[in-house]
C-alpha cells in the first residue's frame, strides 16, 4: 500500500467515523439540542451539571416556563406544575447560587418564565463554587463527547426497558437521591453557616433578573429533620440573614411550626436535609397548594403600590 493511499484510507475511516457518531447523536438527542425538543421528555442520568447545562438551551425554555432552583436538598421534587407554571427542577447536588446563575442566565436566553420557586438554603449561599467543569461546557458536548456516549447508550437501553441508576429520574428535572439512610442529628459546622458575598450577589442577580422579566418569585424553605432542626439553634436565624440581603418575595417556611409533625416523621428523611420520595411527595402536593396562594397577595401588594 502506498503512502497516498494509506493517508486517503485512514483520514476516509476517521471521517466515516466522526459521520456515524454525528447520526446517532442526532438520532438520539438526549439535550434536545440538535433536534426541535418540544413535547420530548428526556431526563438526566449522570453527569447532572453538564447535562442540565445543556437542556436548558432549547429543551427547558422550548418546554417549561416556570424553574425551581435550589440544591440537593430540593433534588428530587417532582413538581411538574404549579400555579399555571409548568416546573423544571433545576436543583444540583452540592449546587449554590452560582451555579444555578449559570443554568438560569442559560435558560432565559431563548425562555421566558411565569414562575421562579428559589431554595432559601445555607448551601445556596455557604460557597461559589462550580463544580464538574459546568463553566467549560458547550454545545459541542451534545455533539461528541464521554458523557454523551454514556446517555446515548442509557438512554437506548432503558428504552429496551433496562434499568439504571437513576432510572426513575423524571423529564422536569428531579433527580432521584441515591443517599442510604442516616438519621442521625448533625450539628452544621460553623463554616456551613457563613455567608460568602459573591454567592449572594450572583443569587441577587439572579433573582432580578427574573423579576426584570415578569417572573413571580417564592422563596421555599426546605423541611430540617426536627432533631436536627433541634440541635441547630441558629439555623433559623441564619437563613433570616440571608433572606435580609435578598429580593423581597414571598417566603414558604417548612421549617416554621406548622410542619413540626411532617419533620418529626424519620419515614419523611433520608438524613437531615434531605427526603424520601414519600416526604418529597408530601412537599410537593403542599406546594401545588401553597404557592398560588403565596403570589396572589404580593400581586394585589404590587398592584396597589401602582
Amino acid at each position: 500500500m502506498t503512502g497516498r493511499r494509506w493517508i486517503v484510507l485512514t483520514f476516509g475511516s476517521l471521517g466515516a467515523v466522526v459521520a456515524i457518531l454525528a447520526i446517532i447523536a442526532y438520532a438520539v438527542d438526549p439535550y434536545g439540542i440538535l433536534r426541535d425538543p418540544t413535547g420530548r421528555k428526556l431526563a438526566v442520568f449522570s453527569n447532572e451539571r453538564k447535562v442540565k447545562f445543556l437542556m436548558n438551551k432549547r429543551y427547558v425554555p422550548t418546554n417549561f416556563d416556570g424553574l425551581l432552583v435550589g440544591t440537593s436538598s430540593s433534588a428530587n421534587w417532582d413538581l411538574p406544575l404549579v400555579a399555571g407554571a409548568k416546573i423544571y427542577n433545576e436543583s444540583l447536588e452540592g449546587g449554590d447560587a452560582v451555579e444555578g446563575r449559570i443554568l438560569v442566565n442559560e435558560a432565559m436566553r431563548t425562555g421566558h418564565y411565569k414562575l421562579a420557586v428559589l431554595i432559601l438554603s445555607h448551601a445556596m449561599t455557604w460557597d461559589h463554587s462550580v463544580k464538574d467543569g459546568m463553566d467549560e461546557v458547550n454545545t459541542a458536548g451534545a455533539i461528541g463527547s464521554l458523557y454523551l456516549f454514556s446517555d446515548e447508550v442509557r438512554t437506548e437501553m432503558i428504552a429496551l426497558h433496562h434499568q439504571f441508576t437513576r432510572s426513575d429520574t423524571a423529564p422536569d428535572g428531579q433527580i432521584e437521591l441515591l443517599y442510604s439512610k442516616k438519621l442521625t442529628p448533625v450539628e452544621l459546622p460553623s463554616d456551613k453557616l457563613r455567608i460568602d458575598p459573591i454567592a449572594v450577589e450572583q443569587y441577587r442577580d439572579l433573582i432580578n433578573s427574573l423579576k426584570n422579566t415578569g417572573t413571580r418569585i417564592v422563596y421555599v424553605i426546605p423541611p430540617m429533620y426536627e432533631p436536627c432542626h433541634l440541635l441547630n439553634r441558629g439555623y433559623d436565624a441564619h437563613l433570616q440573614s440571608v433572606r435580609s440581603l435578598l429580593p423581597p418575595g414571598p417566603v414558604i417556611d417548612f421549617d416554621g411550626p406548622d410542619y413540626a409533625n411532617f419533620r418529626d416523621d424519620s419515614r419523611n428523611y433520608l438524613d437531615c436535609w434531605h427526603l424520601e420520595p414519600r416526604g418529597a411527595a408530601q412537599i410537593t402536593g403542599w406546594l401545588q397548594k401553597l404557592v398560588p396562594e403565596a403570589i396572589v397577595p404580593s400581586e394585589v401588594s404590587a398592584s396597589n403600590a401602582k
